[in-house]
């Protein structure tokens, strides 16, 4: 299954628990045509379509008022929703879903209170967003995938804080995973460890790791965040030149899949450290205007 960038990674993976349905109704095949439809267009990272899809599903299961299915096609509208940048979206119907299942007396899943925290992380309402991770991260017995990812969201959520404790204890939450996507999750963490440690050599080494595994396993928006800490630990290495480099193809990356944001901060990065390199100014610019188009 083509894996896709994210935190959506977050959610694809969040779903593939391996276990059998529960018991209720008989099986809808609206619903049904209509979620395998959506699941594939993720799958062949077509998100906006996506998310269409899983909201045409979504319908069907209010429709059949099936609280187990709207709580599967909220999450896959939410997946795909942050797939294609928009958190805003994303936020916007896992809260709805999840406060609707309230109302039934019913608790979200660890895959939409995962979505939900990534979405607030993403919008940089970081105290929400940790206080989710931190249930999804206790609720390994249900969803061993959402759990592991919740661990590196809050190991994301530390270093930028510039926790090392934070960052180290996530890390070895995630421990020793045999998934190639939860491996990049863990060397990332290493690397961010190491650059708040003050040892850039070692964050460099960890950060070209983690960007090879992230395009092992087609996580585009992970090899931005690789690329991007291996710029950091270039610039504490003292090569201005190269790290503006790394911050060019982070912000380009970004740009492509119009995350203005991360694009406008790694872009600025590179401007930054460019110096007087006129072929590094043009590439910016360039990526400039990929994000603006």
């Amino acid at each position: 299954m083509k894996r896709l960038a994210a935190l959506v990674l977050i959610a694809a993976l969040a779903a593939c628990g391996g276990r059998a349905p529960p018991p209720g109704p008989p099986p809808d095949g609206v619903l049904d045509r209509a979620a395998d439809s959506a699941r594939d267009a993720l799958n062949q990272d077509q998100p906006q379509v996506a998310e269409r899809l899983y909201a045409r599903a979504l319908a069907r299961a209010r429709e059949r008022d099936d609280a187990a299915a709207i709580d599967a096609m909220a999450f896959g509208q939410a997946t795909s929703a942050l797939a294609h940048g928009d958190a805003a979206a994303a936020l916007a119907v896992a809260q709805e879903v999840r406060v609707g299942l309230a109302r039934r007396g019913r608790g979200a899943s660890a895959g939409l209170l995962l979505a939900e925290a990534t979405a607030l992380f993403r919008l940089n309402r970081v105290p929400q967003a940790e206080a989710l991770a931190r249930q999804v991260a206790q609720r390994g017995a249900e969803n061993a995938e959402a759990a592991l990812r919740a661990q590196f969201l809050l190991g994301l959520i530390a270093s930028q804080r510039q926790d090392l404790r934070g960052v180290t204890a996530a890390r070895a939450a995630i421990g020793a995973p045999a998934d190639i996507a939860f491996r990049a999750d863990a060397v990332e963490l290493e690397a961010a460890a190491a650059l708040l440690r003050g040892d850039p050599a070692t964050a460099r080494v960890h950060a070209v790791t983690a960007a090879e595994l992230r395009r092992q396993s087609l996580d585009y928006r992970g090899l931005s965040r690789a690329l991007a800490a291996e710029g950091a630990a270039l610039e504490r290495l003292g090569q201005p030149g190269a790290a503006a480099d790394a911050y060019l193809r982070a912000g380009r990356g970004a740009a492509e899949r119009g995350e203005a944001t991360d694009a406008r901060r790694w872009l600025g990065e590179a401007e930054r450290l460019a110096g007087a390199d006129a072929g590094l100014r043009a590439a910016i610019r360039q990526a400039r205007a990929t994000r603006d188009r």
